[in-house]
């Protein structure tokens, strides 16, 4: 690539990085004389006719982003078999460079390298677009302390399509969310956790997990939790630690919601750990300067009057001794008088001059008004009658002050300001109303998140059954779709629990025999499932030792029971690998999951569902307090089985169960 000048354009003076995805290059712009930075994709990506235009799409969305903290995507381009990237050139290091370097990060660096993150995020969350890849390989930080984020769009593309290099996973598994190491949804809340990581990785001087194998840290970030960093850096706030602890919750509900709360933390720790939050503007300084220098022209002024004092003082003398030495000469004395006449207006003429200039120099004060309430255009006129100049800094939606108010004054009421001094106001543009989304026919989750999207909250949940509608999908919703609702409405919505369906105890068939076992599943209302045959060592002949679901589980009515009679004690050695009857191989064996349970709510129902490769079966359903904490649940079943777990109707984790260990 030396020297190699891409579609007549692009010219390559310099190879500056690489990775699992692709080469980076320096080269310079012909067109518009500038130095870019030009990223090459690998071999294996570009094969794929799929993903190329899938990563052009992500590439022009991300594009469109503009923002001082986002390295810019300018142009993506084809010459010959060499697709490319071309993007803003950054002089600086990574932000894990710089970590190495100066690892741990002073805690007030910290907070604003995580703030430049955050802000970056947010301009691309108000576009639609999720990272999904945030670690420091892709922040850069310039000479000036700058951060800016790399890769947007990239990582969306990358995800779709699942590669490795080198036996390293594209995208750093030390950073990955645990919905993303799981394969699960991936929302805003995604690049949240990643910056906790990050955030916990600038104040520790290392990565909260760390393994042998990219599987074994994706694992842990799934399982474990993160330690409180404090452990490894006893400097570290409570606050800036709650908010490292609330970003990286292995729960997306418990994270921060959006990024614009985790910021507004973030700023307040900082201003709680620093003097000066905040440096004056380079002009507010001088015009500081300039007031005091005026006011110290004061005793320049009192100079000029004594000046103007001695000077009569001495005319005075004069003339006394004047008079004394010509008082026989008339002519002499009336010019003396003369003299004196003149001496004493020129005197005068001098201190009404001098106070004349020093009331024109020094301005009058005034008392600030409180204009806060006012109507902008009432402000205005009662400013300006007071010589004060009038600035309309802002205008933002306010729910407490009527649309043309003023909000906020940059003087506090009854300060001494000066004539001509600026008075910048922020005026309220009102109530801000939007529009309430649709979410009829949605999932549930997916209804929450297009709710906060829209500026509004979750508001009463209900669920009903339906014969028509399936489990877990949006029937209704209030307010209804299109209507103006203040920012911040609450929207309540019903959601559907699938068709009504009657649910009983199992009984416990373990210890009957068969004929006892099918009377008591049909009095019951069940289904005589699969009966099979097998031997066991520890219940006679024609005895039940397994029944498809444990006693005391609620089952829905007319559902199918699966029985295993015991032959008595095994006479004939099973060949390994042999199947039984009932077609599961392996050695039947029960388990207990344990689940944790939220702290939020009063009650949370519980539904546990075995997953196979063509069914879905329910073997747990029930209601329990959030007083609880944890729950057991028996499970039963040969082989590895896979269950999933949800709560209030909501996806919260799958496990997998080996009943041969």
């Amino acid at each position: 690539m030396d020297k190699k000048v891409l579609n007549n354009r692009y010219e390559i003076v310099e190879k500056i990085g690489g990775g699992g995805m692709a080469e980076v290059y320096k080269a310079k712009c012909r067109v518009l004389n500038r130095y870019v930075a030009i990223k090459v994709l690998r071999g294996e990506f570009v094969e794929d006719e799929q993903f190329i235009s899938k990563f052009k799409d992500e590439s022009q969305a991300a594009a469109k982003l503009n923002h001082n903290n986002i390295v810019n995507i300018y142009d993506t381009g084809l010459d010959g078999d060499i697709n490319y990237i071309v993007m803003e050139y950054v002089e600086g290091m990574t932000l894990k460079e710089y970590i190495k370097d100066n690892k741990p990060l002073d805690i007030k660096e910290s907070i604003n390298i995580a703030s430049q993150i955050a802000e970056a995020l947010r301009h691309a969350h108000a576009n639609k677009i999720i990272h999904r890849d945030i670690k420091p390989q892709n922040i850069l930080i310039t000479k000036d302390k700058l951060a800016k984020v790399a890769d947007f769009g990239i990582a969306r593309a990358i995800s779709e399509k699942t590669i490795t290099n080198s036996d390293k996973t594209i995208g750093s598994v030390h950073y990955f969310s645990p919905e993303q190491a799981r394969g699960g949804y991936v929302d805003n809340r995604t690049d949240i956790y990643s910056l906790g990581v990050v955030l916990f990785e600038m104040v520790t001087g290392r990565v909260p997990f760390d393994g042998d194998t990219p599987i074994s840290v994706a694992l842990k970030h799934v399982n474990e939790n993160i330690s409180k960093p404090s452990k490894y850096n006893k400097k570290i706030p409570g606050k800036l630690e709650e908010i490292i602890l609330k970003s990286t919750n292995k729960s997306q509900r418990l994270r921060y919601h959006n990024i614009d709360e985790m910021i507004e933390d973030l700023k307040n720790v900082f201003e709680a750990n620093t003097k000066s939050a905040f440096i004056p503007a380079e002009e507010d300084l001088e015009k500081e300067e300039a007031l005091r220098k005026f006011f110290e022209s004061d005793s320049g002024d009192k100079s000029l009057n004594n000046k103007s004092e001695a000077k009569v003082s001495k005319a005075n003398n004069a003339k006394e001794k004047n008079i004394k030495k010509t008082k026989n000469h008339k002519k002499i004395k009336m010019t003396i008088l003369a003299v004196i006449l003149a001496l004493a207006i020129t005197g005068t003429i001098t201190i009404l001059a001098v106070n004349y200039i020093k009331g024109y120099l020094i301005t009058e004060e005034f008392d600030m008004p409180n204009v806060v309430g006012l109507n902008v255009e009432a402000a205005e006129t009662q400013i300006k009658e007071l010589g004060l100049e009038f600035e309309i800094e802002d205008s933002v939606y306010n729910s407490d002050y009527e649309e043309g108010e003023v909000i906020t004054q940059n003087i506090k009421p009854d300060s001494k300001v000066k004539e001509g001094f600026p008075i910048k106001v922020i005026v309220s543009l009102g109530e801000k109303l939007v529009e309430v989304p649709e979410i009829v026919n949605e999932h549930s989750n997916q209804g929450v998140i297009l709710i906060r999207e829209a500026g509004l909250e979750e508001g009463e949940i209900t669920y009903e059954f339906s014969e028509e509608i399936p489990w877990g999908i949006i029937i209704s919703q209030d307010p209804e779709v299109g209507e103006k609702v203040s920012e911040g409405e609450k929207v309540s919505y019903v959601v559907s629990k699938g068709p009504e369906v009657e649910y009983l105890l199992m009984p416990n068939l373990i210890g009957l025999t068969q004929e006892e076992a099918e009377r008591t599943i049909l009095s019951k209302g069940f289904e005589v499932g699969t009966i099979s045959e097998r031997s066991n060592d520890e219940y006679d002949d024609g005895i039940i030792y397994y029944q498809s679901y444990p006693a005391g589980t609620e089952i829905e009515v007319g559902t199918s029971i699966d029985i295993i009679v015991s032959t008595g004690a095994e006479t004939t050695p099973v060949e390994e690998g042999n199947t039984t009857d009932s077609g599961v191989e392996g050695q039947l064996d029960e388990k207990i999951l344990m689940i944790e349970l939220p702290s939020e709510g009063e009650t949370i129902s519980v539904i546990v569902e075995r997953i196979t490769d063509d069914t879905r079966e329910t073997v747990y359903r029930g209601t329990h307090s959030s007083e609880e904490e944890s729950i057991s649940i028996p499970v039963t079943g040969y082989g590895l089985q896979k269950f999933e777990i949800f709560m209030d109707s909501e996806f919260i984790e799958s496990r997998e169960v080996n009943f041969g260990e």
